[in-house]
């Protein structure tokens, strides 16, 4: 999965080939194909990897310190992709899962658990009284998620790689849209 990672990184998603990711990995192609069918099933896999930790992350965070400091450390982890240039294989990758329903339906399973574990998480921080308990916690996590990865997208693309302010910008939003009403 690194080597398809430096891969993607260098040429992008479309234009990395199996046969450059054996090259990275110093495997042979019987190798890789033994775990891995396609180009998609590997971003599925690199995508489960990578959003399972996370969400455990969070998780934990979310217990100890609260879901909007846990959502910030979410929001600075993603972010932090973006300062280690990963910004334009974000957004190829995006692009390529809506075009591509094999590239999406991996990418979508490990984000329809992720909401999962973030709506559970909004519904804990609703009966603690620390976000409004009136928002649906599915619209609360799809929409701090888009705030998530827009900003992140955005700051890309103005080739603005702050983390510290990227995470500040997401915490003024969703401190403001979180807040109980009195």
């Amino acid at each position: 999965m690194d080597a398809a990672i430096a891969c993607f990184r260098r040429r992008g998603f479309h234009q990395s080939t199996m046969a450059e990711i054996c090259a990275e990995a110093s495997v042979s192609a019987g190798a890789l194909y033994r775990y891995f069918s396609s180009k998609a099933d590997i971003i599925g896999a690199i995508a489960e990897d990578k959003r399972g930790e996370s969400d455990q992350a969070f998780l934990r965070a979310a217990e100890e310190q609260g879901f909007v400091p846990a959502m910030c450390l979410a929001a600075r982890g993603f972010f932090d992709k973006f300062a280690d240039g990963d910004g334009a294989l974000i957004a190829d990758i995006f692009s390529e899962a809506i075009r591509d329903d094999a590239v999406a339906a991996p990418l979508r399973a490990a984000d329809d658990q992720s909401v999962k574990i973030f709506m559970r998480a909004v519904t804990a921080a609703q009966k603690r009284g620390e976000i409004e308990t009136t928002l649906d916690p599915e619209t609360v996590t799809d929409t701090l998620f888009a705030a998530l990865e827009g900003i992140g997208l955005r700051r890309a693309f103005r080739r603005d790689i702050n983390t510290e302010a990227a995470v500040s910008q997401f915490r003024a939003l969703a401190e403001r849209y979180l807040e109980p009403r009195k």
